[in-house]
C-alpha cells in the first residue's frame, strides 16, 4: 500500500493542469472509484476493500462537481486518516454521517475539515487560482467552471460570503 507521503507526492503531479483529474488521481493511488447508487444524503464513502487495499464509492446520481469534490474529499481521509478508518466512512452532503453506512466516531468535525480542506486545494491549487486572478478571471461562477467545481469551493477559497 502506498504511504501517505508517496501519495502527497503522486497528487502533486495532478496539478500540472486544471481541472485536475480527481478520478485518474484515485485510479493511480488504487482507490477506484467505483460509481454507485447510494441513498441521495450520502456523498460518498472510503472503504476497507481488501487487508491493505481502500476504495473510493462516489453517488453515481450526484452532479459531476460534487462527484469531483467527494472523490477529493475521501483522497484527503485517505492520506491524512488512514489510520483512523478501521471499516471506512461514509460522508453525507454536510461531510459527516450520523445515519451512514459506515459511521466511525474516530473521524470527527476537526478531520472532516482537513478532508474538506484538502479537496478545495486539489481542485482549486492556489498558483492556477492566482494566476486566473491575474489573467481577470473574478467572477465566482466563472472561476467555479474554469476549476470544475462548485460556485461554493470558489467562494471558500476566495474568502468570500456565500450566497443565502
Amino acid at each position: 500500500m502506498i504511504s501517505p507521503g508517496a501519495a502527497l507526492d503522486v497528487t502533486k503531479r495532478y496539478w500540472n493542469k486544471v481541472p485536475v483529474d480527481v478520478f485518474a488521481l484515485a485510479a493511480e493511488l488504487g482507490l477506484g472509484p467505483k460509481f454507485d447508487l447510494l441513498p441521495d444524503e450520502i456523498s460518498g464513502l472510503i472503504k476497507r476493500a481488501h487487508d491493505d487495499q481502500w476504495l473510493i464509492v462516489i453517488n453515481e446520481n450526484h452532479h459531476r462537481v460534487r462527484q469531483r469534490f467527494t472523490c477529493a474529499h475521501e483522497i484527503g481521509h485517505f492520506i491524512f486518516h488512514r489510520d483512523l478508518l478501521a471499516d471506512g466512512v461514509s460522508d453525507t452532503l454536510a461531510y459527516r454521517a450520523d445515519v451512514a453506512e459506515l459511521p466511525n466516531p474516530r473521524i470527527q468535525r476537526q478531520q472532516e475539515w482537513q478532508a474538506n480542506n484538502f479537496a478545495a486545494n486539489l481542485l482549486v491549487p492556489s498558483a492556477w487560482l492566482s494566476a486566473a486572478q491575474a489573467a481577470g478571471w473574478n467572477d465566482p461562477k466563472d472561476l467555479a467552471r474554469h476549476f470544475d467545481v462548485s460556485e461554493t469551493v470558489i467562494r471558500i477559497k476566495l474568502g468570500l460570503p456565500l450566497p443565502a
